[in-house]
């Protein structure tokens, strides 16, 4: 079912693709693509949060070397209590979150946003909704490779780096190489029958180079040995892969060289940890009635996705029709000049705008990814009996019990409340983006914000459903 959606949800991105970056602009045809200037000037707020960046990654290199020459300081003190020790924990169980590092975390993500939209920015990388359902894989490859980690399906020296946050950075380094990868070959050949090639031979051979390195973890992991678990199922998983990689040059034409390099090494990897978590339930399947909440956690945020963009499609069309999206400024166009301007052709986006956002696949899946979350929350606490390792969440939890036995109420533990509040944060970030104006300049903030947004709402809502499916 993810899959068809993904494929639905890419063809809609094209054909908004295609509708070009203005607003009160007509849409001019080119034969070739936009070409973004690598001096373009930075922003204040970016410049802050490069600094920011720098300040974080210098103070994490002392802490850790003080305490590699064992000199006692808060610093590499705070680092290990806070933020290393809570991670290495995860990874032998359930250790949680604190509130320090969680803040922390929330401020790192938000300078990473604006640090690698400015970068993206330099380098041309396409800012519409394509590169979103190209990252997408690379969210499913921390959901699985989470979801193997909680089955004990790695062994002692990897598992570490796979719980939050180093899977993210192992998903970020697979980004950037393979797109790295993709960028060269396609700057290095006109031949577009050549490029195809070339990214799926270099493609085939990442995916290989992920079967070796966590595949060899995987077999020799306790779990695996001591009960003598069949891999087979990796190995087939793989070999789908890499036909996909081959069979797929159709459907995947309309990418960019970068993108689709990150697309099918995601997919690759994404397939290989499956592999894996179906080793794990072939050997000791899991119980029956722990299957229905994927059918609930992946159906109704299906059902809100064609819901909104049904309603928002027709909107976006005639925008589109008339080369307008909206949202993005034109080139030199500020928020404040736009708000003064008075056209016809702002009339028109002011009044098809709160519909036509409905149907963009940043909003989509933004949306989805936080009902997602709620619903998988609610279900996997009050209906399995697992706890919440977010201090922010449990607190939102422990309202919802206040209120069930203030009410009398028996069942569950109140993660209905998180439920609910994730529904309005759902509904919050689509008028979010309804309302917002980025200028030219700032697509790739737009898309690193969806992106963020998506991630910390639908990554955790699989992993979720998928550990409660597996019964680890």
């Amino acid at each position: 079912m993810f899959w068809a959606g993904l494929a639905i949800l890419k063809e809609l991105a094209f054909t908004l693709k295609k509708s070009e970056w203005t607003v009160t602009h007509k849409r001019r045809a080119r034969s070739h693509p936009f070409v973004y200037n690598p001096l373009d000037e930075l922003y204040p707020f970016e410049r802050w949060a490069i600094n920011g960046i720098m300040i974080v990654a210098a103070m994490l290199m002392i802490g850790l070397g003080l305490h590699e020459i064992e000199v006692e300081n808060p610093l590499s003190e705070s680092l290990f209590r806070y933020y290393i020790d809570p991670i290495v924990g995860e990874s032998t169980g359930d250790s949680g979150y604190n509130m320090v590092n969680t803040m922390t975390y929330a401020v790192v993500m938000a300078l990473f946003a604006v640090s690698i939209s400015a970068w993206l920015r330099g380098l041309g990388i396409d800012p519409s909704d394509v590169s979103i359902l190209a990252l997408l894989p690379f969210i499913t490859w921390a959901v699985f490779g989470e979801v193997a980690e909680d089955a004990k399906m790695f062994s002692s020296d990897l598992a570490p780096y796979f719980v939050s946050p180093g899977i993210h950075f192992q998903a970020a380094f697979w980004v950037v190489f393979s797109g790295a990868l993709g960028m060269s070959i396609g700057k290095n050949t006109q031949d577009e029958e050549v490029v195809q090639t070339n990214i799926e031979f270099v493609a085939s051979i990442l995916i290989l180079m992920q079967l070796v390195l966590y595949g060899s973890s995987i077999s020799q992991s306790d779990t695996v040995v001591k009960n003598d678990i069949s891999l087979i199922p990796l190995i087939i998983t793989t070999l789908i892969a890499l036909a996909f990689v081959h069979l797929t040059r159709s459907s995947t034409s309309s990418f960019s060289p970068i993108q689709k390099m990150v697309y099918l090494v995601g997919i690759g990897g994404s397939m290989i940890f499956l592999g894996a978590i179906l080793s794990h339930a072939l050997h000791d399947p899991p119980p029956s009635e722990n299957l229905w909440p994927i059918l609930v956690v992946i159906g109704i945020p299906s059902i809100v996705i064609m819901m909104m963009y049904n309603y928002g499609f027709p909107a976006e069309k005639e925008l589109s029709d008339h080369g307008f999206l909206a949202g993005i400024l034109p080139p030199s166009m500020t928020e404040e000049d736009y708000m003064e301007l008075s056209s016809p052709d702002k009339d028109l986006i002011e009044s098809l705008r709160m519909r036509a956002s409905m149907a963009q696949p940043l909003v989509l899946l933004a949306v989805a990814g936080q009902v997602v979350d709620g619903l998988a929350t609610t279900i996997g606490i009050d209906s399995f009996g697992y706890s919440e390792k977010h201090v922010l969440s449990q607190k939102v939890i422990d309202v919802g019990l206040v209120i069930n036995e203030t009410l009398g109420i028996e069942y569950g533990e109140g993660a209905w409340a998180f439920g609910l509040l994730k529904m309005g944060l759902g509904a919050l970030i689509y008028y979010f983006f309804a309302i917002a104006n980025f200028e030219h300049r700032q697509q790739h903030l737009r898309m690193l914000i969806g992106l963020a947004l998506l991630v910390v709402g639908l990554a955790p809502g699989l992993r979720d459903v998928g550990r409660l499916a597996l019964g680890v």
